[in-house]
């Protein structure tokens, strides 16, 4: 499954916020990046979800999107007010409907179309989640309903928001925290829905009248398992770094293999990054880290499956997304770069020590020269900055698709030969 974490404050190097994700989905199923602009609608227009149709804004906002091929919404995203979300399943002792509704990867899009900050975000959220509820299979080529939870961070802080049905919890962020399908809230959220208890109650879940555990009254221990292990490697990691976490120090979280205790009927444990085909938990589909300053939000993604293997390219929203090639669908083909690096991932699965090795070496090589690259950029503020920023993220777009390709045509070779 998922997992997001954000740090704020003090524990960031130069007081940023630092978000990361890892997408988990089914194996084989192509996510794609796509840059919709920002848009007014005359009164009374319809907005089709994946499932059904509500109420369209009267202006939406620019957003970027990494989302699965066949699903209107997003698992993260980010605008131009510099808002950024990801979302993940949890699973409750409440189960999740199938029927036709809004899907938490919908609720994710509408809140950064809709929303500028943080806390306009979880108004969206949880405005329309109280109207319409949440519902529909969110299963590629299998059966999956769940309800959601989201880190909701911008350039001033993050917060988490969890969902049960149409109930609801936020709680901020203060230094760092993560999220891996596993309800992390307690008592100490600090807004909820005004039936929370009540629906507690109606479904005979036992709680105190005192303080009142989301976490315990809610979530399904069942189905615990994988995320608890995760959430806690990923706090343990983010601790270790606490003071000076940076945008790298994510993209190593993000690609951490340490594999927790292995379920009897599971070919492999849990681990942040994922890509085993039989995994019935799915595999890491997309990959984001960003960097939000008051100047300036700087967005690192892979735009492929396995950060182990993907390679961190930098987007400014200012400047529009790089050429990649055509959007991916369900079957295979080299022109997109998701099915060019699937290819590539599972070649260097197969390949020995020695060709993992050096490939990994020579990326990260390349994206130390990204990373120094666009720490001299200026923020795109005016038009000649804007050019500057365009041309720099560009050129890192396309060493990194030639990299890639050398590396396919490396690999053909030696199986070939």
């Amino acid at each position: 499954m998922c997992d997001t974490l954000a740090a704020v404050g003090p524990v960031t190097a130069g007081g940023l916020v630092l978000f990361g994700k890892n997408s988990d989905r089914e194996y084989n199923e192509a996510q794609y990046l796509q840059l919709i602009p920002a848009a007014k609608h005359p009164p009374g227009t319809r907005v089709h979800l994946t499932y059904v149709d509500i109420d369209q804004a009267p202006m939406t906002h620019a957003v970027l999107l990494s989302k699965p091929h066949w699903i209107w919404g997003a698992e993260i995203g980010a605008n131009a007010h510099g808002l950024l979300i990801g979302n993940e399943a949890v699973f409750a002792k409440i189960e999740a409907s199938s029927a036709y509704g809004i899907i938490g990867m919908d609720y994710l899009r509408l809140a950064l179309e809709r929303a500028s900050t943080v806390d306009e975000a979880v108004g969206v959220i949880t405005g329309l989640l109280r109207t319409h509820g949440q519902s529909g299979n969110c299963g590629f080529k299998k059966q999956l309903t769940y309800h959601n939870s989201f880190i909701i961070a911008d350039p001033r802080g993050a917060k988490i928001l969890e969902t049960v049905d149409r109930e609801w919890v936020v709680r901020s962020i203060t230094n760092y925290d993560a999220i891996s399908n596993s309800f992390t809230t307690e008592s100490d959220y600090e807004q909820s829905s005004p039936t929370l208890r009540g629906r507690a109650a109606e479904a005979n879940l036992p709680h105190d009248a005192g303080k009142f555990s989301v976490k315990h009254v809610f979530e399904d221990p069942v189905k615990n398992t994988s995320g608890a292990y995760r959430r806690a490697r990923a706090l343990s990691l983010l601790k270790s770094g606490a003071g000076a976490l940076r945008v790298h120090e994510f993209f190593t979280i993000l690609r951490d293999h340490l594999e927790g205790p292995r379920p009897p009927d599971r070919p492999s444990g849990p681990r942040i990054c994922t890509h085993t085909r039989d995994n019935p938990l799915g595999q890491t589909t997309a990959s984001w880290v960003a960097a939000l300053g008051i100047e300036r939000c700087m967005h690192w993604v892979t735009g492929t499956s396995a950060p182990c293997t993907g390679i961190f390219k930098p987007i400014f929203l200012e400047t529009g997304l790089p050429q990649h090639g055509p959007i991916p669908g369900e079957i295979e083909e080299s022109r997109s770069l998701w099915w060019r690096h699937e290819q590539l991932c599972r070649r260097l699965d197969a390949a020995n020590l020695e060709a993992q090795h050096t490939y990994i070496t020579e990326r990260d090589g390349l994206e130390k020269i990204f990373l120094e690259r666009i720490q001299q950029c200026p923020a795109p503020t005016d038009h000649d900055s804007r050019l500057e920023a365009d041309r720099l993220v560009n050129l890192c777009w396309a060493e990194a698709l030639e990299f890639e390709h050398r590396w396919l045509d490396h690999l053909d070779l030696k199986v070939s030969s």
